[in-house]
């Protein structure tokens, strides 16, 4: 059999493209090396619990949102989920900021945490809902972005009107000249919290994340944030169960080595030495394996340079599973939380300031019954962990200190611990098949780094892309919307 179409990786953004595909009638292949669904967005068992791979917080299910138009476009139900009112809680030195969802209780938060400066950082706000909802707008028709031919540009063109000319300044910015703007440049505690949200949503901090995707990414969290029953894996699984139910074909535990060209076809050759073969490819397994996943001579027909990928910026993880007493938390109602390490509160990686996600506690899925499953997660550099002698040590530095902190916080948390799992880069790699340990797409290092991102063509005729390596980037939405991207073009 050749396949219309074969994907390789079956993540968020592998899943949405495939599954598009097969609503439009393709023949579709889904090669994933894994025995389970979501990539970074998947889950793992042990010992009674349910533990979420990486990505933790469900976004996009709202109306109008990315993820709720895929699953009505596809005719079936997301899975349960429950409607945070708060979002998070950011725990502070000195305070605890209530990061609510509904704007009016957002700006009431405001007042209270940052009565000195209230005016003008609701004025900020106000201007990141009014830019954030033109970069919706633009991406609803999802155009190739940055533009790599022709045909993209006369695509993008349609797309410039006055509307879409309001949002130039916000595209040779970056957060910081915002700021600036609103007096808030040297306000350290807003900067200190905006850093936060900046490094879990763009992995960068306002001194370096290009102003329109920052509030893209600061409005999101206000349109919608779900905490999925199951974990993010459980929306894997519809989409994967709407592919097969039409009749295509998910191989699980298929680690593709090589893809390569053979006369009018592909073939994907497994590490157990089966052939597969299909007529157009997308890749959804990381902009960083792309060298190690194509031949030689599809390589060099690419714009994408080995070279080049090992120089470009980007974070690892260090993660943390772990199963607690829920007596813990038992005072609190919220399931996500952001940690400000209190004798490092400027630090924004390794430790500095982390997320905890927390399982609805009544949630049986995740954990047993009085019990709570948590993610832990911290960016941190990657050179360090490929020291093995050192390795160790510093594994159990970090994770202590991560539990410490939220010890400091919750105290008793530590002693109520009965399942701790740490993970590092070299995890990620071993796993989740993320060359280097890499995680979380491109570091932007600049008012102009967004013109530095891959678009969904590799330069290669019918070989596609799509992931947090591929514009617009990390976090579900955005792998959600390059595979969407890809899909519509494969189908034109």
């Amino acid at each position: 059999m050749i396949y219309d179409v074969g994907v390789v990786g079956a993540g968020f953004g592998g899943l949405a493209a495939a599954a598009s595909l097969a609503e439009k009638g393709m023949k579709v292949a889904v090669f994933e090396a894994s025995n389970e669904l979501g990539g970074s967005a998947g889950k793992f068992e042990r010992n009674g619990y349910r533990f979420q791979s990486g990505a933790t917080l469900g976004m996009g299910f709202e109306e109008g949102g990315i993820l709720r138009k895929l699953f009505d476009q596809l005719k079936i139900d997301p899975p349960d989920m429950t409607l945070l009112d708060t979002i998070m809680d950011i725990h502070m030195p000195d305070r605890t900021i209530h990061y609510y969802r509904e704007r009016s209780r957002w700006y009431e938060e405001i007042q209270r945490i940052f009565p000195d400066q209230s005016s003008a950082i609701q004025s900020f706000y106000d201007e990141v809902y009014k830019v954030g909802a033109m970069v919706d707008r633009l991406t609803e028709d999802l155009p190739v972005f940055p533009p790599r031919t022709i045909k993209d540009m006369t695509r993008v063109v349609p797309l410039i009107n006055k509307n879409s000319l309001q949002l130039l300044p916000f595209m040779n910015q970056t957060i910081e000249d915002r700021l600036k703007k609103y007096g808030l440049h040297n306000h350290r505690l807003f900067r200190v919290f905006l850093n936060g949200e900046l490094m879990d949503s763009v992995q960068t901090s306002v001194e370096y994340c290009p102003a329109f995707l920052g509030y893209a990414a600061l409005q999101t969290f206000h349109k919608g944030a779900y905490a999925v029953h199951g974990s993010l894996a459980s929306v894997a699984e519809r989409l994967a169960s709407f592919i097969k139910d039409s009749g295509n074909d998910i191989y699980m535990r298929h680690p593709i080595h090589k893809v390569e060209k053979s006369g009018r076809h592909f073939e994907f050759h497994t590490k157990r030495d089966q052939v597969f073969r299909a007529q157009k490819v997308l890749l959804n397994n990381s902009v960083h394996n792309f060298h190690d996943t194509v031949s030689d001579e599809l390589g060099e027909q690419s714009y994408i340079q080995s070279l080049k990928e090992e120089k470009r910026d980007t974070w690892g993880a260090f993660i943390i599973h772990g199963g607690v007493d829920g007596t813990v938390f038992e005072e609190s109602e919220v399931l996500y939380h952001q940690f400000i390490d209190p004798d490092h509160p400027d630090e924004l990686h390794n430790g500095g300031q982390f997320l905890m996600s927390l399982s609805h506690p009544e949630d049986l899925k995740m954990a047993p019954y009085g019990k709570r499953s948590l993610t832990i997660s911290t960016h941190t550099s990657l050179s360090n962990w490929w020291n093995s002698d050192q390795y160790e040590a510093d594994k159990e530095h970090m994770k202590n200190r991560l539990l410490n902190t939220v010890d400091f916080y919750f105290p008793g948390f530590e002693e109520k611990l009965d399942i701790v799992l740490p993970g590092t880069p070299v995890t990620f790699q071993k796993w989740l098949r993320r060359k280097g340990g890499k995680v979380g797409g491109y570091t932007p290092t600049g008012k102009y780094s967004w013109l530095n991102s891959y678009s969904i063509r590799t330069g290669i005729p019918d070989v596609y892309q799509c992931g947090d390596t591929v514009f617009p980037g990390a976090g579900t939405l955005g792998v959600t919307l390059s595979g969407m991207t890809a899909a519509k073009e494969m189908t034109r």
